[in-house]
Parts: structure tokens; sequence; C-alpha cells
């Protein structure tokens, strides 16, 4: 990531904006499940440095909840599902909130304690000690002056619903609606709290591939989907079932209730069955999901109502078990770069909802423009521009075929990329146009640097802070006239 010098302070920007600017967040879990991770005071450094301020949490270990003290970092803790039954009575879990709460919330941000994770589908042996732990853990807050703070909740996955889609059939197991998750609901609104959900589009590709296309799964439908009873439009897979979560509160008698993504992600590397498993995929998925988030624009169902997510995972975590893609689901590498480049701070936020996998761009020939003006551009950028012109040479691998439009958009994009990715640059009379999509095709490689093979993020330190000082000047201007 770089870190822009700007000449002026962004204090003004950062007291103001809470005030006028409401919306979703984006945090990140934090599996240890590995005998190679950083240390978590190195994380805790990481994430600050990459404006991560979520972090969900996977047990409630002192030490590693204190790494995160003085930050602005907010934490989810976890009660495993194994410890349940330690927190069956008031006395049990007045004792572990003033004995690990109540000390660590006085220099740590604890927004929620998660009750067990997907217990009635995993460890369903536990599942009738959930709504105890989580009265009697409340109770505790209560006591320690924390329940305003602190909310309760416990984490589900997809499995819970009977039906998913269409959406609108959302409706929880018969076997467990009653029985289990009906008190949950009830007493969630009793509290203030959420419906916390493990949702992953790739989980439901993978077992119904041939019935879910891949880019649906990826937010990048060729034709979105429609629900059939209520007509609603679907650009992605996770807004379904988002939504069909919704769908199944309503049934229950809780429209009152939001939804957490609590996790969400998508795998870099799989089984040879898995070969949807990649770093691309990955790249697309996760960046997409950010662009959903900070475009603020919901689901079908509950249209502009912010989406709070947790994308899973930080790490790669090595000692799992199960197939390959879960060991594979981290964002950054064990050394603490990037595995691919994702658009954490927003700089999409606003644009169509459509990532190639890479962060790249490309500079091509517009579809309207004449060949009279794309011969003035390619005259230029193989001219005076200095755009590198040689492959769409006679005998080289973009010579064919050999058109106007195939030649200037090589030559566009030579310069355009040698301009740092600078919007300016592509131009060329109005006759070119950013994409991001890949025109490369067969031999024909066009250059991108926005991604390095290393998974880090190529920029022009120039062009991006004079962007960015230009941005912030304007959000400034109008947060202060708002005022």
């Amino acid at each position: 990531m770089v870190v822009c010098t700007c000449f002026f302070s962004l204090s003004l920007l950062l007291f103001l904006a809470p005030a006028l600017v409401q919306g979703g967040s984006i945090g990140f879990c934090y599996g240890r499940h590995g005998d190679n991770l950083p240390s978590v005071q190195s994380v805790a450094q990481l994430l600050v440095k990459e404006s991560i301020s979520k972090l969900r949490l996977y047990d409630y270990d002192a030490t590693v909840i204190s790494a995160f003290a003085g930050t602005d970092i907010s934490l989810i803790v976890t009660i495993p599902n194994e410890e349940l039954p330690n927190f069956q009575t008031e006395q049990q879990a007045d004792n572990w909130v003033n004995s690990v709460v109540l000390p660590a919330s006085q220099t740590t941000k604890i927004d929620l304690i998660t009750v067990g994770v997907e217990v009635v589908t995993l460890t369903p042996q536990f599942s009738q000690q959930v709504l105890p732990a989580m009265m009697n853990i409340h109770t505790g807050l209560t006591k320690a002056n924390l329940a305003s703070q602190i909310k309760v909740s416990t984490a589900n996955s997809m499995g819970v619903l009977e039906t998913s889609f269409p959406p609108s059939s959302g409706a929880f197991n018969n076997s467990i609606a009653a029985s289990y998750m009906l008190p949950i609901l009830d007493y969630l609104k009793a509290i203030g709290s959420f419906y916390m959900v493990n949702a992953y589009p790739y989980h439901a590709y993978f077992a119904e591939s041939n019935d879910i296309a891949l880019d649906y799964a990826l937010f990048n439908p060729k034709d979105p989907v429609v629900d059939p009873i209520t007509t609603l439009s679907y650009t992605s897979l996770l807004a379904a079932q988002v939504d069909a979560v919704y769908f199944a509160l309503e049934a229950m008698g809780h429209s009152e209730l939001s939804v957490l993504i609590s996790e969400s992600g998508w795998p870099t590397k799989g089984d040879t069955d898995e070969s949807v498993a990649n770093v691309q995929n990955a790249a697309t998925y996760n960046n997409n999901l950010l662009m959903l988030v900070q475009n603020n624009t919901g689901t079908p169902r509950r249209p502009g109502q912010p989406l709070n997510v947790y994308i899973f995972s930080l790490f790669n975590e090595d000692e799992k078990t199960g197939k390959e893609s879960e060991r594979n689901w981290g964002v950054f590498n064990v050394d603490l770069t990037s595995i691919y480049y994702l658009d954490i701070e927003g700089s999409q936020a606003g644009a169509p909802q459509s990532f190639n996998g890479t962060g790249a761009t490309w500079c091509i020939a517009s579809p309207a423009a004449s060949n009279e003006s794309l011969e003035a551009g390619l005259n230029f950028a193989c001219g005076e521009g200095n755009a590198d012109c040689g492959p769409i040479q006679p005998g080289n691998v973009c010579y064919l075929p050999n058109t106007y439009r195939s030649h200037a958009s090589w030559a566009y994009n030579s310069y355009y990329q040698r301009s740092g990715d600078n919007n300016a640059a592509c131009d060329f009379g109005g006759s070119a146009m950013i994409t991001a999509t890949d025109p490369s095709y067969g031999s024909c490689i066009y250059p991108a640097d926005a991604l390095s093979p290393s998974g880090n993020v190529y920029v022009n330190n120039s062009t991006r802070c004079q962007s960015n000082s230009t941005k912030i000047i304007l959000i400034i201007f109008l947060l202060v006239f708002a005022l």
C-alpha cells in the first residue's frame, strides 16, 4: 500500500465524516490454524497500515486480544463450541466477563461476543446450550456495565435454511425452526442484537455448479437472476443468499433483525476438482464484495441497507484438514505482503460493480471511434508519445488483425501504462476508453502494471497522491458546505 504525504491534515475530514456519512463496514476473520503465521503484534501493525478496523477472532485468547490494545480496531471474540458447557450458569458467565472481557475492554475495543460458530450444523450436541450461554453472557455484561457497547449473538451457516432459492422461499429447516432458531431470534430482538450468517457463494457454486453460473457467484453475471415470486432481480449469489436469510427471518416474525455477514470469501487454491479456487477468482470475488459494501446498495430485498461483512480470511491456515481449499482462503501472505490486489480503502467505491480479478485496467480504442480519429491517436502514441509499437509491426505478435482499432488499442494501452495508469492518458481526442477486461488475445499480451508477480500493488506514486489529494479536498469542501 502506498502512503502519500499530502500538504494538509486529514483531521478535519476524519472529524466530520462520521457524523455525515454512514454505511456498511468491512472486517476480516483471523483464523490461526497454522504453524507459520506471523506474530499477533505484526498482524496488528498490518491492520493499522491497511486501514482495517474490524477483526473477528475465533477464541478469547488474552494475549491476542491485548495486541490490539490502543488501536482503533474493533474485535469480535468467540466462545468456541466445545466451551459452551462452561457458560450454563450466571456465575460461570460472570466470572468470565469479569476476568476476560472487563479488563480487556479498558484498552481494547470489543464490539461483539459470538457464542459458538455454526453450532447446530457442526456440533449439534451443544445446540441446546447456545441460548443459555448467550443469556448468561449478556447478563454478565449488563452487570459489568458493558451491555450497551458489546453485543451478543451466534453465527450460523446457510445450512440452517431448508430452502434458499428462490430467495423469497427462504425458510429455516423445519427440524430446528421452532425448537432452536425461534427462541434465539426472540432473544436477539430482546437485546437489540442481530443475526449472524456465514455465507459462501463458493460452497454453493461448488455443490451445484451445473445450476449456478460462476460469473453469478463472482458478482459478474451476464444476465441477472430473477426471483419468479417477487420479480426481484439479483446480480450476485451472495445478495440472493442474504435475502434468503431475510425472507426466512420474516417468515419467523422477525423482519426487524438485521443480518451481519460474519464470514464470506473465496479460496485461492484447491484440489484438482476445485479449479475455480484460484487467485483470479478470489480477487474478483472479494473486490466485488468490497464494492457492494462500499456502494451501500444493500440487497434487492433491503435496498440501501448497509451491509457489514467479514472477509475470510487474513491468512492461509496450513494446519486445517479437509480439501486443499480449506487451507487457502488468505488475503495476505505470512510475510505480510498481499496475495492479490484488494481495494480495501474503497478507491473504486461508486464504480460499476465489475472487477477483473487483478486490479488492473487497460486503455483501448473506443468502439465508437472513427478510423480517422484512431489513425491520429495511433500516430501520436507511436510517435511523440513514445509508446512501444513494435508488437503491432508486420510479422510481430500483435500485428493481426491489421485494423486501426486493434493497432490503436495496443498503442493506446502502451502509452497509458507508461503514464502510470493516469486516466488523462487514456483520451486520444475521445477515441479511447478504460476497461477492466483484459484485451489480450492469443500471444498478444497487453501489459498491465497494477499487480506485480508477488501480488503487491504497483501504482504511480505522484499520480495516486495527486488523485487522492484532489478527492480529499473535494470531500472536505462538500462536508464543510453541508454543515
